[in-house]
């Protein structure tokens, strides 16, 4: 009996320590992050539900890709891996409204709790609308963050261009 124990002390030991070896954890976990929150607007106007998307650059030391939803009132704290914050460096933004997903007129009222019908009848009122084409919107801007913290703030106009002047968001 003490003979397995201790052929099961030498072969546990040592797994458990190369086990450690590995578990040095995610290495983008320690990266020092700067808080980063702004305003989204469309026209001037707040943007709720918009997506904000941080791709850092590739000569960024730490590259911490990351991003928010704007909320009611258009503002947004960016977040990496579930953590506030990005790394200093800079970005290219893009900014991209929520889909409306307002049902159909067209859709039965006894259907306008079925995704999938209101789906299809919203699916069947833009294909009569085929040849009328719905703005797109979408901005594009290159942003530098900073430490201590950084508010960055982006309106986008119905053509898809950022109104920002010269495309760069205000850093503050």
């Amino acid at each position: 009996m003490r003979t397995q124990l201790v052929t099961w002390i030498r072969w546990a030991v040592p797994l458990a320590l190369l086990g450690m070896i590995g578990c040095g954890g995610d290495p983008d976990g320690t990266a020092s992050l700067v808080p980063v929150k702004g305003t989204v607007t469309l026209n001037g106007q707040p943007l709720a539900g918009a997506k904000v998307s941080f791709i850092p650059d590739p000569g960024n030391k730490t590259g911490t890709a990351g991003g928010d939803t704007t909320g009611p009132e258009g503002s947004y704290m960016a977040r990496y891996r579930n953590r506030f914050g990005l790394a200093p460096g800079k970005y290219k933004v893009t900014v991209v409204p929520e889909a409306s997903s307002d049902p159909s007129p067209n859709v039965s009222e006894a259907f306008k709790d079925d995704p999938f019908m209101a789906g299809e009848g919203t699916r069947v009122a833009q294909a009569g609308k085929r040849g009328v084409k719905k703005p797109e919107v979408k901005g594009e801007f290159d942003a530098e963050v900073a430490a201590p913290k950084s508010t960055l703030d982006f309106d986008v106009n119905a053509a898809g261009s950022p109104v920002s002047s010269g495309g760069k968001a205000p850093a503050k």
